[in-house]
């Protein structure tokens, strides 16, 4: 056994030997020695073992061209917040001295849209001979002793003028043929009270509910007229965190989103005075407010980004803990040779405006006109109720206010005012003008429309004595943020608010008198 193993093993050996012999990966390659140069015979085109399947070969050299950096080049990418829900990846290139050059290069949705089952809206035309209104106001009655030469407590004017005003509507409705059967509630700023109002006969068959108007109350009857799909209208709020997902809720007074979209507008629209120089000069913005005003800033910082399309955009700012401030805190900030344009959103506090216009007027040279700083301040409604101020200030430092009301001196307003004297024996006022509109304007609707009216707002003209009605559907960001920010229709995260009107008027003070600005 072990000789015949041997053999075999030889063998083995022999075979392999035969066909390596024969391989010709072992044999030599053909040479020219040339001083110990080794070269390679040449590729031949024209090889005689080429096929026609094969075809014949064509060697091909390429090389890639090598990539030129320029000097002084820089390229980076930064995580940019488009909105509260998403943020956007974009990526920068500078080359020396040229433009920036700006590429987005990812988005990135902070969380999946958040399952709302929306409340639907029926959009059928749904018409009635007669129409319930329930009218919710806070005449505080409760409060009134009657004497005698006592008058109306100043808590309850507010509502008394404005429910004078609606009974000046409802007749000129009734006029127009509109048939309403209205019933009339004092909340007295109660909660409790509206609890029990809401279980009323009234309340449960009306088509329309109008007020009431603190937010806590509103809240209740909102949630009310949402779950048993009746229209509630806020006619003096302005609050923006009252209801949500809530198609029979509209807001009439427009919330600070839309006062701080009217503001960033009017950044590059405010004219330079007259009294002032002509040439075309830059501007230089300003945010001066207190710290109680943070919510307003952060309101006015995102109208800015969104207006000009940046993410990261912001306004400059100057925030004050009190009311007290001095010239040389302001005036590092501004710029003497060009139209700074400063944004205050305090209404709150009287003493904080006054303290600023007065310190900001101390840069208006009334002898040296071409030597003084050109201001122009954009400002609050309330302003123009306010006591101590003096209109000097509103007339040097070229103010602009965004306000809900706005009468002309003359035209419609003044058959108005005769109307209102002849019946209640004394002038109208603000909110006999408001209770007046607002329900003319939705009496009519109901009329027209039926009792889902808000379903064809659009298609109304609503140009009114006091104001105009542009109603729009208001949408909100839904996240993990505790913050409810405005969003856009189909945004991911978006949630649909309610109607609210996106009409203001823009006043300046000219000639010691608010007029309306030219849109």
């Amino acid at each position: 056994m072990k000789g015949h193993r041997l053999w075999v093993i030889v063998g083995l050996w022999l075979l392999l030997g035969s066909l390596l012999g024969s391989c010709n990966l072992f044999k030599k390659t053909p040479r020219t020695d040339n001083g110990g140069t080794v070269t390679l015979d040449p590729i031949s085109t024209n090889n005689s073992q080429d096929t026609g399947r094969t075809g014949p070969y064509n060697p091909v050299t390429r090389v890639d061209p090598p990539v030129v950096v320029e000097s002084d080049t820089s390229y980076f990418c930064d995580t940019l917040q488009a909105t509260p829900s998403r943020r956007i990846v974009v990526c920068f290139e500078k080359i020396g001295n040229r433009f920036i050059k700006a590429d987005t290069v990812a988005i990135l949705d902070l969380y999946a849209p958040v399952v709302v089952q929306p409340t639907t809206l029926d959009t059928t035309i749904q018409t009635k001979l007669a129409y319930q209104v329930a009218v919710l106001l806070p005449f505080m009655s409760n409060r009134f002793v009657p004497a005698s030469g006592r008058e109306i407590p100043l808590r309850s004017i507010k509502a008394v003028e404005f429910y004078e005003g609606m009974l000046m509507a409802f007749d000129s409705l009734k006029r127009e043929g509109v048939s309403l059967f209205v019933h009339v509630f004092d909340t007295q700023r109660d909660t409790n009270v509206v609890k029990r109002l809401l279980s009323s006969r009234a309340l449960q068959e009306a088509d329309l509910i109008v007020g009431p108007v603190t937010s806590s109350n509103l809240r209740l009857v909102a949630e009310f007229g949402k779950t048993y799909k009746k229209t509630v209208v806020s006619p003096l709020n302005d609050g923006a965190d009252l209801t949500t997902n809530n198609p029979y809720f509209i807001q009439v007074n427009p919330s600070f989103e839309v006062h701080a979209r009217y503001m960033v507008d009017l950044l590059d629209r405010v004219a330079r005075p007259n009294r002032f120089r002509t040439q075309v000069q830059e501007r230089n913005y300003l945010i001066l407010a207190l710290e109680r005003d943070s919510a307003r800033v952060a309101t006015l910082q995102r109208a800015y980004a969104t207006a000009t399309n940046r993410p990261d955009a912001t306004l400059p700012t100057l925030i004050r803990k009190g009311s007290t401030i001095d010239i040389s805190n302001i005036k590092p900030l501004l710029k003497s040779n060009q139209l700074n344009v400063i944004v205050m959103p305090t209404y709150h506090d009287e003493s904080f405006v006054y303290n600023s216009l007065r310190e900001l007027q101390k840069l208006i040279d009334k002898v040296e006109r071409n030597s003084s700083y050109e201001l122009a301040i954009i400002g609050m409604d309330r302003w123009r109720y306010y006591n101590r101020i003096n209109f000097d200030y509103y007339e040097d430092l070229n103010v602009h206010l965004t306000s809900a009301y706005y009468t002309p001196k003359t035209g419609s307003i003044q058959g108005f005012r005769d109307s209102y004297k002849a019946l209640y024996g004394t002038g109208s006022r603000e909110f006999s003008l408001k209770g007046f509109d607002i329900m003319l304007y939705f009496g009519r609707m109901l009329q027209r429309y039926g009792v889902t009216f808000q379903a064809h707002l659009w298609k109304v003209p609503a140009i009114y004595r006091h104001t105009t009605f542009r109603l729009q559907p208001r949408y909100h960001h839904n996240g993990p943020s505790m913050e409810r920010q405005l969003a856009i229709p189909d945004e991911v995260g978006s949630i649909f608010d309610y109607y609210e009107n996106a009409y203001l008027h823009v006043l300046e003070f000219d000639a010691y008198d608010l007029n309306k600005m030219e849109e």
